[in-house]
């Protein structure tokens, strides 16, 4: 039991239950905080094969999603809510491999990529990307090209869950969807859809069709409208880069275009509300 005449300083914890003491990192230049720190950096994150997320969501997501975690590191900030001492405790519970960190609240404020953290932060293994769980199952691909805007990556992601898309495949040039932002906006759903990240399109798009698939590439104008589109067959959809779209050399690639109506004036659409449009049509017809 612990000696009321000797307490333990404030910089250390017990955990009762495990019988584990653990030293706070109250140093912003601690190596494990550099280590971290680096990850928001996606060279860092592909050469390592490791990324990070944070928020008490999140990391409710992703205990209940296969995953390697490598690092969990919480600040006092997380247990002055109920539910963020529930999430300690399921977190302790379920992952039993991964070094734990106990930080002070502002180290965690350095390593977070929000300006108001939780008090949690948890360093992942990078999913490895596998077409074949994408092909088997229901519904359209989407490809994604040139996009930058990583809100708009996050929302695509997390319209392509609600509309039961088969997988999400990501050119080498689109923003990385390990980035936090995307990683944050897509709201639990980037552990979900399948995707393949880093892709050279052009071999896709030749083993997309190897396999029977129809490339369709998103136009603002002299495309088939997408109410027309037969999305019953094996089917991929083809996106561009926000404001610019699609580059010529793509939309010829691709066996036909897809447009957007709008009315006059209107010269184009977000391009996560144009994917949202299109997922949801797949998905009435598929219902009808």
């Amino acid at each position: 039991m612990r000696n009321a005449k000797f307490p333990l300083p404030n910089s250390f914890r017990i955990y009762r239950s495990e019988f584990r003491i653990m030293k706070m990192i109250t140093s912003k230049s601690n190596p494990r905080i550099k280590e971290i720190r680096l990850l928001k950096q996606a060279k860092h994150r592909h050469a390592r094969g490791e990324y990070f997320i944070e928020g008490v969501r999140l990391l409710e997501e992703a205990l209940n999603q296969p995953g390697q975690f490598s690092k969990i590191a919480y600040s006092p900030r997380l247990e002055k809510t109920g539910r963020g001492a529930e999430l300690l405790s399921a977190a302790r519970r379920k992952v039993k491999e991964a070094e734990w960190l106990y930080l002070s609240d502002d180290v965690m404020g350095t390593i977070c990529d929000t300006q108001s953290h939780q008090g949690i932060l948890a360093v992942l293994k990078m999913k490895e990307g596998n077409f074949e769980e994408i092909r088997q199952r229901e519904g359209i691909i989407l490809l994604l090209s040139g996009l930058q805007d990583p809100g708009n990556l996050g929302t695509i992601f997390r319209v392509a869950e609600a509309g039961s898309v088969a997988g999400v495949i990501i050119s080498q040039d689109t923003i990385d969807p390990y980035n936090p932002k995307v990683v944050r906006a897509s709201m639990g759903s980037f552990f979900r859809v399948p995707f393949l990240a880093d892709q050279d399109m052009g071999d896709r798009l030749k083993k997309l069709r190897s396999q029977g698939y129809r490339i369709w590439a998103t136009a603002v104008q002299d495309g088939l409208s997408f109410w027309e589109m037969d999305f019953s067959k094996p089917t991929a959809v083809f996106f561009g880069q926000e404001g610019a779209g699609l580059p010529p050399h793509w939309l010829e690639e691709a066996d036909g275009l897809l447009t957007v109506p709008m009315a006059p004036g209107v010269d184009s659409l977000n391009v996560a509300m144009a994917a949202g449009l299109i997922i949801y049509e797949a998905l009435r017809q598929k219902r009808d």
